[in-house]
């Protein structure tokens, strides 16, 4: 998400300087044409002039989702968001924020949620991104809550390579709600559904089904929890400002499956 951010800010001509945690990270955001700054978001001191100059600041900077996540790990994760959260709300100082959250702070629904509907995070994968939005609440900020991003990183990178290694297993009946960015909010997939897209590309076996409990031993409660979760959002206010999916999200997966993923050694 960040690097895309990037290169639609700078296709307008605006000059951008992002954090980057790692040197992968680093030539990432050089090559899709912002300034890099060698660090992360918790380590607020060492950007906090570059912060001050800003006309507007994104915060993208949410826990990785690494499997097994176990729930006591997920909710730890809450207190160093809320605290990175807060330090960079006093260094933007009134001016806009921008926040990516997840749409898991919905909680766990069957009906599509948008924009301002109540968020309890029940979901512990949920706690952390909550805690951030609350440490950044003010006028100036603005919260894009996204369902699961289909990219070369993330989740459904997780699931295509578990997928590939026989090591995924759909979570409960299978018959959750799954959304995602490239869906549009009346054809939101099922785990199911987006398991058979997957599956239906030359080395991707059909998985059996776990019930939660089980699958927590495999991938932690947390991750067995939202992978078990309906996660159903409406693109609301997005759609207002013109966003649009580019791409049907059963290409994008399928481009994943066939290979634009390397093999974990």
């Amino acid at each position: 998400m960040g690097t895309a951010l990037v290169a639609r800010l700078r296709a307008s001509g605006v000059r951008v300087l992002a954090t980057a945690r790692s040197r992968e990270a680093e030539r990432a955001v050089i090559a899709a044409g912002a300034e890099a700054l060698h660090t992360d978001v918790a380590n607020i001191g060492a950007w906090a002039r570059e912060a001050e100059a800003a006309e507007a600041v994104f915060h993208l900077a949410l826990p990785r989702l690494d499997p097994p996540l176990r729930t006591p790990a997920a909710r730890r994760r809450a207190r160093p968001a809320a605290a990175a959260a807060a330090a960079l709300a006093e260094v933007a100082d009134g001016r806009p924020v921008v926040m990516l959250s997840s749409g898991l702070v919905y909680g766990d629904r069957s009906e599509p949620a948008v924009d301002d509907d109540p968020a309890p995070a029940r979901l512990a994968l949920a706690r952390a991104p909550a805690a951030a939005e609350r440490a950044l609440a003010g006028a100036a900020l603005r919260v894009v809550r996204v369902p699961w991003v289909v990219g070369p990183a993330g989740l459904l990178r997780d699931v295509v390579v578990g997928l590939r290694v026989r090591r995924f297993r759909i979570v409960g009946r299978g018959d959750n709600l799954w959304a995602l960015i490239g869906a549009a909010a009346d054809e939101i997939p099922t785990q199911d559904e987006v398991v058979d897209v997957v599956c239906g590309v030359p080395g991707h076996r059909r998985p059996d089904r776990l019930p939660p409990i089980l699958a927590a031993l495999s991938m932690g409660g947390a991750m067995s929890q939202a992978l078990g979760a309906s996660l159903a959002v409406r693109t609301g206010r997005l759609a207002d400002h013109g966003w649009s999916s580019h791409q049907d999200w059963r290409e994008e997966i399928v481009r994943l499956a066939e290979g634009s993923l390397p093999l974990p050694r």
